[in-house]
């Protein structure tokens, strides 16, 4: 009986100690199997956007890691749909007032005259902007980034149409004729059109890795050729 109660006591005594253990062990505040929250990227579209401006970095966004790194989402000055290369119609998902917070901005060029003239736009980007983690823009969209003051001291590209209006509307920007992508941290610009794609599939190899970006590459049969790392 006496070995009986003695066996009782040291197993008592050593589940105490092992709870004691327990307690004082630090609290992981992070589980390590939840996936990453994915980047919300907000695509800006407006009445007579270039359609593979905006269409070409969405595809990249929505694709990349199997369509689960980003939450891709158009976002408008208002709510009324819009012309896109004069026939393609797209309501936006979102205005400027209740559009998620973004991580990562898409400006796509076209007629950026009227986004530019519109000062509710403007004010957006200005003020939110500076709060994400990259802004881009895709060939005229770089304009928009011009008047928000957001590239100077900065280097840009633009459609190599526009190139000699940038450097005018941007005189304290150095502006590249020869540059499909011009990355400055949170400031993204890139050239003409299908130049976008190429900028979001950089960006994707920025923030996920090379191989990622290879993958969303290959998923939509586009030749990639990753930015020199001199750009």
């Amino acid at each position: 009986m006496q070995t009986t109660n003695r066996s009782q006591s040291i197993i008592l005594n050593l589940l105490v100690i092992t709870c004691l253990l327990t307690a004082i062990q630090p609290v992981s505040t992070q589980d390590p199997a939840k996936p990453k929250p994915r980047r919300n990227v907000a695509i800006f579209i407006h009445e007579g956007v270039e359609l593979l401006d905006f269409a070409g970095p969405a595809e990249v966004f929505a694709a990349a890691k199997q369509g689960n790194a980003f939450n891709v989402y158009t976002v408008a000055a208002t709510d009324a749909e819009i012309t896109s290369q004069r026939f393609l119609k797209v309501r936006p998902q979102y205005t400027l007032e209740n559009c998620p917070k973004p991580d990562i901005i898409v400006l796509p060029g076209g007629i950026t005259r009227i986004p530019l003239d519109d000062p509710k736009v403007m004010q957006w980007i200005k003020k939110t902007a500076p709060d994400t983690e990259v802004t881009m823009s895709v060939c005229t969209g770089a304009f928009l980034l011009a008047k928000a003051g957001l590239l100077d001291g900065k280097e840009a590209t633009t459609h190599w149409s526009s190139i000699d209006r940038l450097k005018t509307a941007a005189p304290k920007t150095k502006v590249h004729a020869d540059r499909r992508i011009v990355d400055n941290g949170q400031i993204i610009t890139c050239a003409g059109v299908s130049a976008g794609i190429d900028g979001a599939l950089h960006l994707v190899e920025r923030l996920h890795g090379k191989e990622v970006a290879e993958k969303t590459a290959r998923y939509m049969e586009y030749r990639w050729e990753p930015v020199a790392k001199k750009e």
